[in-house]
């Protein structure tokens, strides 16, 4: 009786852990596109446990067992694992900044996060893409020099808190892509 008593208080913090990781709310990767010119809109809302999974089995073009290959003549020469780490490290601020008369582009690093904003004034659309530090890493983990692990990135996003990772903005068109827990873009 005595060690069932000294027991009881483990088995009830495991008890409580084992509800608390059950009852996590599932984690949604959301993608909606609209036109009010044409009505048209689209709606994605998939949970990323299934997108986790489901990656690994698509094998076409460029994807393959869950990561993409960059084919760019760029990427054959720039090793995006060293400049993440490095960005990693660096202090927050404005690395790049272009202005040019029909574009503006700005690459910096704030609250933790990378960030790229590109503005097309001729085209008159905005670029916002926000990337949380751990699934940029994510990205280039257990990859060659040319490749972007798409999984680890799922996985990594698992863990982060409701973010808004890319918006476009055009003149008949719009663009959102975000993570939260609902299972509904409303």
């Amino acid at each position: 009786m005595n060690t069932m008593k000294k027991g009881l208080p483990l088995l009830a913090v495991l008890l409580a852990g084992t509800i608390l990781c059950a009852s996590s709310p599932e984690r949604y990767l959301h993608v909606r596109v609209s036109n009010p010119t044409t009505h048209e809109l689209v709606r994605i809302n998939v949970p990323l446990s299934l997108a986790e999974k489901v990656i690994p089995a698509i094998n076409h073009g460029q994807l393959r067992n869950g990561k993409v290959r960059i084919c760019d003549v760029a990427a054959d020469n720039v090793n995006l694992r060293i400049i993440l780490d490095a960005l990693k490290t660096a202090p927050e601020g404005e690395f790049v900044t272009v202005q040019e008369p029909g574009n503006d582009v700005r690459v910096a690093k704030e609250h933790g996060q990378l960030v790229v904003h590109v503005i097309d004034k001729e085209g008159k659309e905005n670029v916002d893409v926000t990337i949380p530090w751990d699934v940029a890493q994510a990205l280039t983990a257990d990859t060659t020099e040319n490749q972007l692990n798409v999984q680890a990135a799922i996985e990594a996003l698992e863990k982060v808190g409701d973010v808004t990772l890319v918006t476009v903005k055009g003149h008949d068109e719009s663009v959102r892509i975000w993570i939260d827990s609902r299972s509904s873009d409303e």
